[in-house]
């Protein structure tokens, strides 16, 4: 399989095209005239494009559904002095993709992955408490767990919803927090380590290798409690660890979305676990807004209304 058609190059004069997107966004609807058609927003690495299935809606609705990857069959056409895809043909790739593929279909951080890549390993370098070093030492040599972590998402669908989301949100985290427990306080090596474990379990609860979604263990167990258990299998491998420190790491997992109604059983009980709580929400929220505002305003100024944070966003003018 090969991706030789990207959205930022398709024209209204192209021919038919035959080639690989993702599902965005997918509904059914019904004309003023009782005919119904499937409405799709389909992707790339590139951009986004509007596409319209207008026949055998029935028989094409089924077998795909968003974050799909597919194969389409489509011809462009000029609507509203935008490019859109009449879609004659749709279906979904059910093989696994390897990452070097899936690049194709998603953007990435706009930070070179390997500039991420050595931060991570500079600051894994430099932790001063030994047993938490010791536990650093013991993840970077599973390198299964390593890749899919600097490959993956931060979230399928919320902020940093493209390859390397997952790391970038990890490392801006460790970045504030190396400032905020200069003013505020705190063990720095912990609020390290628990910025770089927070998210470990979604390395388990979402998969790339058709389009970004979750797997079946990440809908029934959900990154909290994978992540605990992630940590727990490495630490099996760390000889003569501190349970209390132990302990601390699995609370700023349980507790780092909060409060019970966001997905954690507990609050954060200590200095650490609400350093690590605060930053994960201000960088979540800050790259979903910035994310959402990329792709969706309505203007110049105002971005369109966004479901999850219920507000509209203003752009402030540039002097």
């Amino acid at each position: 399989m090969d991706k030789k058609v990207f959205v930022k190059d398709i024209t209204e004069d192209q021919a038919m095209i035959s080639d690989y997107f993702v599902v965005a966004k997918k509904g059914t609807y019904t004309t003023k005239t009782n005919t119904k058609y499937m409405s799709l927003s389909l992707k790339d690495k590139s951009g986004n494009i509007e596409a319209k299935v207008w026949d055998r809606v029935e028989e094409l609705n089924g077998p795909f559904d968003k974050n799909d990857i597919v194969h389409i069959k489509a011809r462009p056409r000029l609507y509203q002095e935008k490019i859109q895809l009449n879609i004659t043909d749709i279906q979904r790739v059910d093989e696994g993709l390897p990452f070097e593929l899936i690049r194709q279909f998603f953007p990435e951080s706009e930070t070179n992955g390997d500039v991420l890549k050595e931060e991570y390993f500079k600051i894994t370098g430099e932790l001063k408490n030994p047993a938490i070093s010791r536990l650093f030492s013991v993840l970077n040599e599973k390198k299964e767990m390593l890749e899919k972590f600097f490959f993956y998402p931060a979230s399928i669908g919320v902020h940093h919803i493209y390859v390397g989301g997952l790391l970038e949100h990890s490392l801006s985290m460790a970045r504030m927090a190396r400032h905020v427990v200069t003013v505020l306080g705190g063990d720095p090596d912990i609020v390290l380590a628990g910025c770089l474990l927070h998210d470990i379990g979604k390395t388990e609860e979402i998969d790339v290798m058709k389009g970004f979604k979750y797997t079946d263990r990440g809908r029934l167990l959900g990154h909290i409690t994978l992540g605990v258990m992630i940590l727990e299998e490495l630490l099996r491998e760390v000889k003569d660890f501190p349970a209390h420190i132990a302990d601390v790491l699995s609370h700023i997992i349980v507790s780092h979305h909060g409060v019970e109604e966001w997905g954690s059983p507990k609050k954060p009980m200590f200095i650490e676990a609400l350093v690590v709580h605060y930053l994960d929400n201000l960088d979540a929220k800050v790259m979903g807004v910035k994310e959402h505002m990329k792709d969706n305003m309505e203007d110049d100024r105002w971005s369109d209304y966004h479901r999850l944070y219920e507000s509209k966003f203003y752009k402030i003018p540039e002097e």
